[in-house]
């Protein structure tokens, strides 16, 4: 799912699984339209375990309808699972090797007639790697004194899981379906890493030297579960839907951190070493239902969508963290990180969506009804935060045929951004005592309003978009770091009174010839924060924009495929500095063999010049800090997959896959 993401235009997956539409990190995932832990922040790893080959089309939804959940700045991406659709039965294997030992594996069978369609998939994923982290951060005090300090992390990152998911659906009759399907992810992950600390005086002179030795292992248990019924009204009119949805996470985290004292000349001190360990359980619940109803209305060429949607979160987290004493060498409890912490959330909505067409003008108006809850509940304090509120979205799409091939579109909605379970957490985390993390209980919602002009020509040869846009949100949720007086640096969350971001995005595909394809699309924005607060100095405005280009050419009578994919970030603004430019280039050949082509081999070259990063660059009063992370993101792959069964209408599924075919909205 991760390659096919980073070969849709204006869509990037960085390496831990974070995915950006139009350069904006805040978007909502789906999973066949609903939320789910698969897709939260705790189980990113399925876009990697999941294969390709069992997605149906991919979504993405700018500006959406009434029909969707408000959630999200820059849009939603919604990846559709496939349901069978060959009779008889059906199946795959695959596997893929690659260098810093890499594996994966991939298998499922499916089996349709009149009665059922059924399937059931199996994914492996196995990865090591490397999480490397540099730092350099400089203060300058009232007295004019400065300190420099620098930090370097050489870490090691290993991953695993295994991923299960089946489906099946109950044809009653032509027009009544039952469905149920469940997805099950069993991951771990054990990140280690030696942190060397150098602090600095104005005179460059090393005042303190010390390392700290850490490894945080990780298992977590994530499921998904839904059934669902579809009738569908006489001659085509339409339908009516009812989903129910159960989506759970069990995690676990372990952390052991050792810190020693060096002198100068990096032998040891004499002080005795800080031994602390951490354990970590968390819980998260989503239970989702809803009903959905579309009236086709032939007379006037209308549509009608009326529906209802309730959405459930619970969250349990517990910690407990202890340090050696080094006299009777019993650990004990200690500050690092001791609380008990639940969020429950509760969103209860209704919608109402009519369109109609006139001649060569379409238009379609919707309006969102919502009330929501909010509970933060910090048990290991007593302290309960309760954020209750109504709220009403409009939606506004406008379209215009100019000619067969060419169309003018024009659309506006209101959106919300929510602080989530982690962002609204007070309690501190000293895993790294120089760098700690917290939430924020008092965090409000950012509401946006997003406009949306677009254009857009389609011929054989020649597909070209063109959209602007205009974004306006307040009280804009940000990730904030404040820097104390003696180095330490929290990063936490904060409203931000306003942003305001005017941009643009341009897609070209371009097929000279039958067997090339060209895709170049670049998306770009002015944007500007402002905050009143003068005991802040969250001020900063700027241009981001990116580009990427992907080429595709079938070669040795249709039966292989040579991509290139390249992408560049230019440095984008945050309110407290810049994020520094990221560039990538990935390669790739495959081949199908024997008469049905149902044998490919394949062989990619990710990253290819070692390029793909992050880094960024703070600037407060006082303030300078350098900060790079560096992943083992260059590996060579070689892929194999069989398919077997009715192989009839896969072939062209199967290019389409490797192109990237994605359905866009």
């Amino acid at each position: 799912v991760s390659d096919i993401l980073n070969n849709i235009p204006s869509i990037t997956v960085d390496q831990d699984g974070k995915v950006s539409l139009r350069g904006d990190g805040n978007v909502t995932i789906l999973i066949d339209g609903r939320p789910s832990t698969l897709t939260s922040s705790a189980g990113q790893s399925l876009l990697d375990a999941l294969p390709a080959n069992s997605i149906e089309r991919i979504e993405v939804v700018t500006n959406p309808s009434a029909r969707y959940d408000p959630d999200a700045t820059s849009g939603i991406i919604n990846i559709v699972l496939k349901k069978n659709k060959l009779k008889g039965f059906n199946g795959m294997v695959s596997g893929t090797v690659a260098t810093g030992d890499l594996y994966q594996a991939n298998a499922n069978v499916s089996y349709r007639n009149k009665i059922i369609n059924t399937s059931l998939s199996y994914s492996l994923d196995y990865h090591e790697g490397y999480r490397n982290y540099y730092s350099d951060l400089e203060r300058t005090f009232d007295n004019d004194s400065s300190t420099r300090l620098n930090q370097s992390r050489i870490g090691k990152d290993y991953k695993s899981s295994h991923t299960f998911v089946f489906g099946t659906d109950f044809f009653l009759n032509a027009r009544n379906v039952i469905g149920i399907s469940a997805t099950a992810n069993l991951d771990k992950r054990e990140r280690s890493g030696d942190l060397e600390n150098r602090l600095y005086d104005e005179f460059e002179v090393i005042t303190e030297r010390w390392d700290r030795n850490s490894f945080d292992p990780e298992r977590n248990t994530n499921f998904d579960g839904n059934i669902n019924y579809v009738r569908t009204f006489n001659e085509e009119k339409g339908e009516w839907s009812i989903n129910a949805n159960q989506s759970f996470r069990n995690g676990r985290e372990k952390g052991f951190y050792d810190q020693y004292y060096l002198n100068v000349d990096e032998t040891p001190t004499g002080l005795e070493e800080l031994n602390q360990r951490l354990t970590n359980s968390s819980t998260n619940r989503i239970t989702t239902a809803q009903t959905d109803a579309s009236f086709i209305l032939a007379k006037i060429k209308a549509r009608v969508e009326v529906g209802g949607k309730a959405i459930i979160r619970k969250d349990d987290v517990s910690t407990y963290s202890e340090a050696r004493d080094t006299i009777t060498n019993v650990f004990n409890a200690d500050t690092l990180a001791n609380f008990d912490y639940r969020y429950n959330e509760a969103i209860y909505s209704l919608y109402g969506v009519f369109g109609q067409e006139l001649g060569k003008f379409k238009y379609q108006v919707g309006l969102r009804g919502e009330y929501a809850e909010q509970t933060p509940e910090l048990i290991s304090s007593n302290l309960i935060y309760k954020n209750n509120y109504w709220n009403i979205f409009p939606s506004a799409h406008l379209k215009y045929d100019l000619d067969k091939v060419s169309q003018f579109s024009l659309s506006y909605s209101k959106r919300i951004n929510r602080a989530n379970s982690r962002q609204l957490n007070p309690f501190t985390s000293y895993a790294d005592p120089f760098n700690l993390r917290s939430g924020n209980p008092a965090l409000k919602p950012e509401y946006i309003h997003s406009f949306d002009l677009g254009y857009s020509f389609t011929k054989k040869k020649l597909i070209f978009s063109l959209s602007a846009f205009h974004r306006i949100t307040n009280d804009v949720i940000n990730r904030i770091k404040i820097y104390n007086d003696n180095n330490t640096a929290v990063v936490t969350y904060r409203n931000i009174d306003k942003s305001e971001s005017t941009g643009f995005e341009a897609v070209v595909i371009y097929k000279p010839f039958s067997w090339m394809k060209n895709t170049i699309s670049a998306n770009g924005n002015y944007i500007n924060y402002t905050n009143n607060d003068p005991t802040t100095s969250w001020n900063n405005s700027g241009f981001n924009w990116g580009a990427k280009y992907i080429m595709a050419i079938d070669f040795w009578k249709n039966s292989a495929t040579f991509q290139l994919n390249g992408n560049y970030e230019a440095p984008r603004v945050t309110p407290q500095g810049k994020m520094k430019p990221r560039t990538s280039l990935d390669l790739a050949v495959d081949k199908r063999l024997l008469k049905n082509k149902s044998l490919s081999v394949g062989v990619r070259l990710s990253d290819v010049f070692n390029t793909k990063n992050f880094r960024m660059k703070l600037e407060q009063p006082g303030v300078s800090q350098s900060v790079e992370y560096k992943w083992l993101t260059r590996r060579l792959y070689f892929s194999i997959s069989y398919r077997f069964g009715n192989l009839d209408g896969k072939a062209k599924a199967a290019k389409e896959a490797r192109e990237g075919g994605g359905d866009g909205e």
